[in-house]
């Protein structure tokens, strides 16, 4: 009686870490998954900026955003954010980035990710800008009615550490 009953106790014990072990391996998937969503949000933001989609990179952003572009000497707000789309649009201009993910972060209906890419520029005329630099970006995204749109922001030149 007594080994039938530490046989039922380890056979339980065994069945309740494979349900946890499950149950883990479930949250870390669906985190990953959850980190993937806003992900592809930042793959299509740098879509619409190559092709030039200026409406359908403006539809990303809160109407109430306010952030920090490379290009400025000041934040900004949504109504100033399409100009450079615009500008590779009308121009012409191809762009190359390639992006790094750095770190995603999530607090409820707000996520924070991090990144870091090359930003080349290549105009009509042959001229090429940006090559060997590499950008380093935070935009925060929040979930509205059912969409993620981008909250805040900052880009900056991401500088060599020196040691």
């Amino acid at each position: 009686m007594l080994v039938e009953c530490k046989r039922r106790d380890l056979s339980m014990l065994f069945r309740s870490a494979i349900v946890l072990w499950s149950a883990v391996g479930l949250v870390a998937s669906v985190a990953v998954a959850q980190e993937d969503v806003v992900w592809e949000m930042e793959e299509a933001y740098w879509r619409y900026v190559k092709a030039g989609e200026v409406d359908k990179y403006i539809s990303l952003w809160h109407e109430d955003f306010v952030g920090w572009p490379c290009s400025t000497l000041q934040p900004s707000r949504k109504a100033n954010i399409g100009g450079w789309v615009r500008e590779i649009r009308d121009k012409g201009i191809k762009v190359t980035y390639e992006l790094r993910r750095e770190a995603v972060q999530y607090f409820g209906e707000v996520a924070v990710v991090h990144y870091a890419t090359p930003l080349v520029y290549e105009y009509p005329d042959g001229r090429i800008t940006g090559e060997g630099e590499l950008l380093k970006f935070t935009h925060t995204w929040m979930k509205v009615k059912g969409q993620w749109q981008i909250i805040g922001g900052m880009c900056a030149v991401l500088k060599p550490t020196v040691r």
